[in-house]
């Protein structure tokens, strides 16, 4: 009875481990920033923007712009590119790769865009850089914060980075479903249900044969 017990346990927990395996993915750089509300040029013309994930624009990304982009995930390197930006518990919340849809000669820079940033607020400390391939180099652009926005200013377009500080980075992170605080409790339930069933099949079998040896 035992032996077989134990092994109806085995075979839950197998199972529930299986399931739990398709929990969605934890929160990562590339994860926060939604897109954009709204980019104006400088006469004040709309614009319209693409905003990719770095793993969508890596097969168009230069190796310059490549090694950029792997260096400032470093925090250590982050803080050098930032000098006296630089504030305590800052964290780099999103790489993204922002470009103009159509015909670039047409846009007059600079240019103003309003990124959607779920988590942000007015009070947020937000740092927003810009790899300017020109001269190979992270700038700081000037941007702003507002209610789950973030307002930024490019002379010209290319990989950014958003940097924003811890309170803002957490609150950023439960706008994000990851395993910790998303993954629901039907692995667990399933592997209940699984003991349950087994465990009431394997008894029904037993008593039967009882019944039918009585």
């Amino acid at each position: 009875m035992k032996k077989v017990i134990v092994s109806i346990a085995a075979v839950a927990m197998a199972l529930t481990m299986s399931l739990s395996a398709f929990a969605l993915p934890s929160p990562t750089v590339s994860g926060f920033v939604k897109g954009v509300s709204s980019a104006i040029d400088k006469d004040g013309t709309a614009v319209d923007i693409i905003v990719q994930t770095v793993a969508e624009a890596e097969p168009d990304f230069t190796a310059a712009e490549k090694k950029a982009i792997e260096e400032i995930k470093n925090e250590q390197k982050l803080r050098e590119i930032m000098g006296s930006y630089w504030k305590n518990g800052m964290k780099l919340a999103d790489i993204r790769d922002v470009k103009i849809k159509g015909d670039a000669s047409l846009v007059t820079f600079p240019v103003t865009i309003l990124f959607d940033v779920p988590g942000v607020t007015e009070k947020s400390n937000v740092a927003v850089l810009h790899f300017d391939t020109n001269v190979g180099e992270w700038e700081i652009v000037d941007s702003k914060a507002g209610d789950a926005t973030i307002q930024a200013v490019f002379n010209s377009l290319s990989p950014v980075a958003f940097v924003v500080d811890a309170d803002t980075a957490e609150a950023m992170e439960s706008t994000v479903t990851s395993p910790k605080t998303g993954e629901s409790g039907f692995p667990i339930c399933a592997g209940v249900a699984i003991v349950v069933v087994l465990s009431g099949a394997f008894f029904w079998n037993f008593r039967k044969g009882n019944t039918l040896s009585e």
